[in-house]
């Protein structure tokens, strides 16, 4: 039996390659390094991937199969924000889901043995705003377990394919009057696509950055104003803009939510925190390598312009096939994130929400803890088991518990992945993720959707509630 050769080139695996950015990041590292694309999507799976790319399946939500993807990586990019659906119903908000992920990533990196983690954060210093907030945590929680994190803090990123361009697009093209709030005057400094990829470049396997952040920013202070006079001129279109200084932030929002349905409400926060004003950055090694090479930002929106006016509404041949498997294969899942009181862990936190539960559904179910660590959730009255959740120690610890779900008459056992339930400890033990992967409901869709899973929403959000007293110095059960 042959042994294959070791690459002679260092290998970066890539999470994130269905967004403009993470597609371009392969195509511009492909010549120079062995690149692998870490894709949960079906149709992405059955792709043979550009030359010079590998496409691995797996996915995103189990340590082990991002683990097994990265075998042999030598440098990882993640690119990841889950703003499409991981299943038919998602009883979760996706900055949760990006933190679950982002653990996952970090901790199969550590096992494999990845030297360096290269990420991107928004570049924005006011830290009350939500997007600032989010990014953080997830860069805390890609430190967590040990590998260096390297972070490019960027503005807005112009480049044919990205969902600014299209915006843009779609506002000059449809409103007869655009009205520009106080925002749209706000001086912003965007980066061109070129200029981010030279940066990941410089940056990727350079033990120099490993551990340290990069602010990337343009040369040039552009308003949105600005932007959309400039697409209006590349579309040959006459544009008239109203001034409306006073105008409700939620109504734009509305506004653009209407121009674009497809647009993921945390891509409008983060488009909202980036304009509401300039934030310089620092200046760094690389970002004056991003500047020697710049070129005006008026060529780059106008080369964006031209890709977005085509096919505005149409979504990709991709995204429609992955809808489609999601829908076919009647999924859940649930994230909730869980405030712990001090000195409190994930093993503490799962028998205590199943005693909490068997407490207050009394009336209509019970529950059962068996010697191994198992729980049996039962009706009340007449003792039909409702869910069998298996307690797997090889897969837990203090700071995770994890159960799978095996039987019952409210799931539905198909194979394929292991419907699962999770605890887990995250941002330094401040909380714990409640996590529900994978589960076929043995109810009708419509039925489930409209009974079991309203009823599922409500107790979780009551326990949520719960760990916020308990938090608080609140009384225990």
């Amino acid at each position: 039996m042959s042994i294959p050769e070791a690459p002679t080139r260092p290998r970066i695996a890539i999470a994130g390659t269905s967004s403009f950015v993470g597609a371009a990041v392969c195509r511009a590292l492909a010549p120079h390094y062995e690149v692998a694309a870490l894709t949960r999507s079906v149709a992405r799976a059955m792709t043979v991937g550009d030359e010079g790319v590998e496409v691995r399946p797996c996915d995103h939500f189990s340590r082990l199969e991002l683990e097994s993807a990265l075998q042999g990586v030598d440098y990882a990019i993640y690119l990841v924000h889950n703003r499409d659906p991981s299943a038919r119903l998602d009883q979760a908000q996706s900055r949760d889901m990006d933190l679950l992920v982002a653990d996952n990533f970090a901790w199969a990196a550590a096992r494999a043995g990845v030297k360096q983690i290269l990420c991107r954060e928004p570049l924005v210093n006011a830290p009350h705003r939500r997007s600032a907030r989010n990014a953080r945590e997830l860069v805390e929680v890609l430190k967590s377990h040990g590998v260096p994190v390297t972070v490019l803090r960027t503005g807005l990123v112009l480049g044919p394919g990205g969902e600014l361009s299209k915006l843009l697009a779609s506002m000059v093209q449809r409103l007869p009057v655009i009205p520009l709030p106080r925002l749209a005057e706000s001086r912003l400094r965007p980066i061109h696509l070129e200029g981010f990829l030279s940066a990941v470049e410089d940056c990727v396997g350079n033990p120099e950055t490993f551990g340290k952040s990069f602010d990337l920013y343009g040369s040039e202070a552009v308003t949105l104003r600005w932007m959309l006079e400039e697409t209006a001129r590349l579309l040959g279109r006459r544009a008239r803009f109203l001034a409306w200084p006073g105008m409700p932030k939620s109504l734009f929002w509305l506004l653009l939510k209407l121009l674009r349905p497809t647009l993921h409400p945390d891509f409008l926060t983060y488009l909202f925190d980036m304009v509401a004003a300039d934030t310089p950055g620092q200046d760094n090694p690389v970002e004056r390598k991003v500047i020697r090479n710049w070129k005006p930002l008026r060529e780059t929106l106008a080369a964006s312009v031209q890709a977005a006016r085509v096919g505005l509404a149409a979504p990709s041949p991709q995204r429609v096939l992955d809808d489609e498997v999601i829908r076919q294969l009647h999924r859940v899942r649930s994230i909730q994130r869980l405030r712990l009181p001090e000195e409190r862990n994930a093993e503490w936190l799962a028998d205590h929400y199943f005693q909490w539960l068997g407490t207050l559904m009394r009336p209509f179910i019970r529950t059962e803890r068996q010697s191994d660590g198992s729980w049996t959730v039962r009706q009340r009255p007449g003792g039909i088991n409702l869910l069998q959740l298996t307690f797997k120690p090889d897969h837990s610890s203090p700071s995770r518990r994890m159960y799978f779900i095996t039987g019952g008459a409210l799931a539905r056992l198909l194979g394929g992945r292991t419907a699962r339930l999770e605890f887990r400890d995250l941002l330094g033990g401040r909380y714990s993720m409640f996590a529900i992967h994978d589960f076929n409901p043995s109810l009708p869709w419509v039925f489930y959707r409209f009974t079991q899973a309203v009823i599922h929403g409500l107790v979780m959000k009551g326990f949520q509630g719960h760990m916020e007293q308990l938090a608080e110095g609140g009384p225990t059960l």
